[in-house]
């Protein structure tokens, strides 16, 4: 019995499958050879000379598929099930592309889907970040009830992992009402914005819009939600889908006083795509018309020390 996982039998059965006529000379090749022709599967020319007959073809093809198929690497579900190894509801998503491709990248939507469907959750292990004038606590199912008040007065805010929020019920208000919350894709917005004392300022990782969802969902219904971002098409654009996945008018936190800001530190698109005033709701229009006009855009840093804000749209 021939076993063609074997790397040089492997390589004899392909040569005499490429090879019309090839010459074997060498003694280690007489097992293979004398086996295919007492089954007449292989004839020979003369000179040392073989050639295959079609039956003889069809032979070495099969068995070099079943030798492949037994020498391929085990699929990433069989290697971890072989090694004991369990993936939780939501696995890190490098880890998982480590696993399964053996490199990074990220996972298609398709792809999430397949997870999706067999009990795995991605998950980027990034984190919200929250800021408040006031003390607030955070319930958890289970009857879990953490107190943010001591983590705002030492260190100035409460990070939350997004993997935790799917067991987020409720953020409960400490001192007097929470009506806004305001949400961020600028680190240094967050750090320096000044904060009303009724709103819930919320940093929110680039690539995560589904954490703004659960964390929106704990609040009360009551609750407005405006996000400062670029005022630039794609900071346009952000809102806009912001808004679309929270069932809310989009709304855009400000500085009132927004002109002298504009004057100073608007900035041109460059390469970047134009802007699209028929996909700019009529409050932001108004007060962007001449960033439009000139093609200009501004950043959210440059406003983030503006002493006062308002909501612009919603």
């Amino acid at each position: 019995m021939i076993d063609f996982t074997h790397p040089e039998w492997r390589a004899l059965a392909q040569q005499l499958l490429a090879e019309s006529a090839p010459v074997l000379r060498a003694r280690q090749w007489q097992p293979l050879i004398g086996m295919l022709r007492d089954n007449q599967l292989l004839l020979a020319l003369g000179n040392h000379r073989y050639e295959l007959t079609p039956a003889g073809r069809r032979y070495l093809t099969r068995e070099l598929t079943l030798a492949e198929m037994a020498c391929a690497p085990l699929e990433p579900e069989e290697w971890l099930h072989e090694q004991g190894w369990q993936l939780g509801d939501r696995v890190n998503e490098r880890v998982l592309a480590a696993l399964y491709r053996k490199g990074q990248g990220s996972f298609s939507p398709i792809e999430q889907i397949n997870f999706e469907d067999k009990g795995i959750g991605l998950c980027r292990d990034q984190s919200l970040r929250l800021r408040a004038m006031h003390p607030f606590s955070l319930f958890f199912s289970g009857g879990r009830l953490l107190d943010a008040g001591p983590w705002l007065e030492s260190l100035g805010e409460v990070a939350l992992p997004v993997r935790t929020l799917g067991g987020l019920g409720k953020v409960l208000w400490g001192e007097g009402e929470i009506l806004r919350v305001i949400s961020t894709d600028s680190i240094g917005a967050f750090a320096e914005l000044a904060l009303p004392v009724d709103a819930l300022l919320v940093w929110l990782p680039p690539g995560e819009p589904g954490a703004l969802q659960s964390l929106v969902a704990a609040l009360p219904p009551h609750v407005v939600w405006s996000h400062l971002g670029a005022l630039d098409p794609a900071g346009v654009d952000r809102v806009l889908t912001l808004a679309e996945r929270l069932g809310r008018p989009a709304s855009w936190w400000l500085p009132l006083t927004l002109a002298p800001i504009k004057e100073a530190y608007a900035s041109p698109l460059g390469d970047s795509r134009p802007w699209e005033p028929s996909r700019i709701p009529r409050p932001l229009l108004a007060l962007c018309s001449d960033l439009i006009e000139s093609n200009r855009g501004l950043s959210t840093e440059v406003c983030a020390l503006a002493p006062e804000w308002h909501a612009v749209g919603g």
